[in-house]
């Protein structure tokens, strides 16, 4: 879990601790096990897994394409993405498939289905 990721899940987790959240940490329980539960709970898993693709962009996509193109929008899995000239699009978008796939492998399936192009 990135330091980004973890403060994310805390600060949303936090007007939700329970009880159940507390006493597992006093039985000696590692946060780390806890978080995954609660998010799992609060149904939370998917609004994470959205954020990891603007926080890992270079990560998931590779520095050269995150050098060309940067995400700005994700939205009933269709994923806008910001580029400074027209000819990127051109460049990037045959390759759409394989940037979802790739997204797909490092955050989780069908966060991203789609891939929607800008300049901008």
């Amino acid at each position: 879990m990135t330091p980004s990721l973890r403060r994310l899940a805390l600060r949303e987790l936090r007007p939700y601790a329970d009880l159940d959240t507390v006493d597992n940490l006093r039985a000696g329980r590692h946060v780390g096990e806890v978080i995954p539960e609660l998010v799992a709970r609060l149904g939370l898993r998917e609004r994470l897994q959205r954020g990891q693709v603007f926080d890992r962009w270079e990560q998931l996509v590779g520095s050269f394409i995150a050098k060309l193109a940067r995400p700005v929008a994700l939205r009933d899995g269709r994923l806008t993405v910001a580029v400074d000239h027209p000819a990127y699009i051109q460049e990037l978008r045959p390759h759409s498939d394989l940037i979802i796939q790739k997204i797909a492998q490092g955050v989780g399936p069908n966060i991203v289905r789609e891939i929607r192009w800008r300049v901008g």
